[in-house]
């Protein structure tokens, strides 16, 4: 059997002590022949056969007094685990558990049906061969460990009312402000959980200092564990960029080093207070897939880091996961759905950038804004965000420090407003003062 640690092992049954929906999930898929210590093996056995007989888990009476029942050599060597388990506080973190449970039962039932079907397949009997380990391919594309999404509407008024007033006041699960004011306030705060939102803009024309000044604001002002994923260009430049942003020293300045004393002291004295707040992971290999940025999501959680909000800079550069797609249309609507699915399911919040189409001669000197209509490659990737806009700016107003973000559209509101924004490329600061325009221009 594989082995994934006695450590996590015991993260497993303190869950099922304490979780009974994922006690009854995991009692499907797993047996005491699944732990490598034999304590835990014959703890799952106890916990296994009062689950039959009562429908819950046991109370650590009924534990102690199978101890009791064990001759003395093995009682004192599996007290100290049952005690451990029985320990009050600590329960471990669940989605890890659920994460690495789904990988642990799949590898450990392939390796029994494998075992059985050779043993089978030595003996001539093809077709069982095949029968047992096509059942157990069935099963462990069935394992999940996610409570089932279903709801019994008319009886869960209380609850359902419980949980808005705990999101409510829970600073955990603020909305993710955009920066400007009105804009938050026509969205009820900004980006929800679940929620994906992206930025449209030329090329070279703001994108990813538009998303580093909300991982940013994400840090320093909400106190959010922010993961920022880069498919383009190098990490260093990116916190280079943010080490601008947080500083306000010149960006030039920042890259050779030359961070004032003072101000390196108050950055020093302020990232001790945001320690653990920001991750930046660079993939840019050209072939990065959401099964990568989940990889590093699963890690950072293993490690204790639990982001909250996630950067993508940007969706154009993934590819589907799906290796039959064909084609960078195909690719670009895949990939946007995957990583729409991910936050939607992981419940996080979400910030990405679109590439827009190559403008025409001329079009950098006169005043427009963009709208959905110029998404590069793939329209379809419109219609899987939640709210979308764009960043525009003629070559005299980048100049001056200015720009116009039109926020275009959003799931649940309309929007269809034009801001006039600071833009401070020198120090990587956007949207320090931001109102809302007179009616946009024709674009």
């Amino acid at each position: 059997m594989h082995d994934f640690g006695v450590g996590f092992q015991r993260s497993v049954l303190r869950l099922m002590l304490s979780d009974e929906i994922f006690a009854q999930q995991t009692l499907r898929y797993i047996d005491e022949s699944f732990f490598s210590v034999e304590a835990l093996g014959w703890s799952f056995k106890c916990f296994a056969g009062y689950w039959k007989a009562h429908l819950a888990a046991p109370p650590g009476m009924v534990l102690r007094e199978e101890l009791r029942r064990l001759a003395a050599e093995k009682r004192v060597l599996y007290e100290v685990e049952v005690e451990w388990l029985l320990y009050p506080g600590g329960v471990p973190e669940a989605d890890y558990v659920k994460e690495r449970l789904t990988e642990f039962a799949r590898v450990n039932l392939f390796a029994q049906a494998h075992r059985s079907s050779a043993e089978l397949f030595t003996r001539g009997q093809y077709m069982q061969s095949y029968d047992v380990m096509s059942t157990a391919l069935d099963k462990i594309r069935d394992i999940t460990f996610e409570r089932p999404k279903r709801q019994w509407y008319f009886e869960e008024l209380a609850e359902r009312q419980l949980a808005r007033f705990q999101e409510r006041n829970d600073l955990t699960r603020m909305p993710w402000s955009t920066g400007i004011e009105q804009l938050d306030r026509a969205t009820n705060g900004g980006v929800q959980e679940g929620e994906l939102w992206a930025v449209l803009a030329y090329a070279k024309r703001g994108k990813t200092t538009f998303l580093v000044n909300q991982g940013g604001r994400s840090c320093r002002l909400e106190r959010q564990p922010t993961l920022h994923i880069q498919l383009e260009g190098h990490g260093k430049q990116i916190a280079a960029k943010y080490d601008s942003w947080f500083s306000r020293e010149q960006y030039n300045l920042v890259k050779l080093g030359e961070i004032r004393p003072d101000t390196y002291n108050d950055m020093v004295a302020e990232f001790m207070r945001l320690r653990s707040l920001l991750v930046i992971r660079t993939l840019n290999d050209w072939r990065v897939t959401m099964d990568h940025v989940l990889a590093e999501y699963r890690e950072l959680k293993a490690r204790g880091f639990k982001p909250r909000r996630l950067i993508v800079d940007y969706v154009d550069l993934l590819r589907s996961r799906d290796t039959r797609v064909e084609g960078e249309t195909q690719h670009q609507v895949e990939a946007s759905r995957d990583l729409k699915r991910f936050v939607n399911e992981e419940e996080i919040q979400g910030w990405t950038a679109w590439q827009a189409q190559r403008g025409r001669p001329g079009d950098n000197l006169k005043e427009h804004v963009l709208t959905s209509a110029s998404v590069a490659d793939a329209f379809a990737k419109v219609r899987i965000v939640d709210s979308y806009g764009s960043i525009n700016a003629t070559d005299s107003e980048w100049e001056r420090g200015e720009m116009r973000v039109f926020w275009e559209n959003h799931r649940d509101a309309a929007v269809n407003k034009l801001y006039g924004c600071r833009n401070d490329l020198s120090t990587m600061r956007m949207l320090d003062w931001a109102e809302e325009m007179a009616p946009r221009a024709e674009s």
